[in-house]
């Protein structure tokens, strides 16, 4: 067993049956589709625990893909851009694409296995793209520790995109690069320094 799957076992057991089932459903009706959040970021970095599945799919199929998962999982919320699902403990953000770090996520899917299904994840660019559009504070860590952990990863792609599509997140990119520069210090001690 790979560490995030002993990690979600030990805290989160019912993730991995959501998740298996949750990419047979999109299989099973051609849903285009990839996995980001936490799971995917397992795929490059030491593993976080989630309480979650993040899914981007295409927007254009919303009102079909949110009736077909309302008939195997309860519904927590259904929303213009993000619909909610809940399956035991676990939560499944469905978010639907049209921004451009979305869009660049379904297009850079790559094939991966997380927690034992094989499945389209998000690509550590595309993982850092979506990231540097979120505004949770965890997951600007999330993206640092990417940017530590993945030598091969294309900044100069990402560069590109955000030149093109999304330009007032270059300072943020560069935030991040000066900050996986730094010594390497936990989340909880790097929010004691800043407070």
């Amino acid at each position: 067993m790979d560490p995030f799957e002993l990690l979600v076992e030990a805290h989160r057991p019912a993730m991995k049956a959501v998740l298996a089932k949750l990419v047979e459903i999109f299989r099973a009706h051609d849903v285009r589709y990839v996995i980001g959040g936490a799971n995917a970021l397992s795929l490059y970095v030491r593993p976080r625990m989630t309480v979650d599945v993040d899914a981007f799919v295409d927007a254009a199929r919303k009102d079909e893909i949110d009736k077909i998962l309302a008939a195997h999982f309860e519904i927590v919320n259904i929303g213009r851009f993000h619909s909610k699902f809940k399956h035991a403990d676990v939560e499944i953000d469905i978010l639907y694409a049209g921004a451009s770090a979305e869009d660049f996520a379904l297009s850079n899917a790559r094939d991966a296995v997380i927690l034992g299904t094989k499945l389209k994840a998000a690509s550590a660019e595309a993982l850092l793209w979506l990231y540097l559009v979120s505004e949770k504070e965890l997951n600007f860590f999330d993206a640092v520790e990417l940017i530590r952990s993945v030598p091969g990863l294309d900044l100069a792609l990402v560069r590109r995109q955000l030149e093109k599509h999304d330009p007032a997140r270059l300072a943020k990119l560069e935030k991040m690069l000066a900050t996986a520069r730094e010594p390497v210090i936990s989340y909880e001690a790097s929010r004691a320094r800043r407070s």
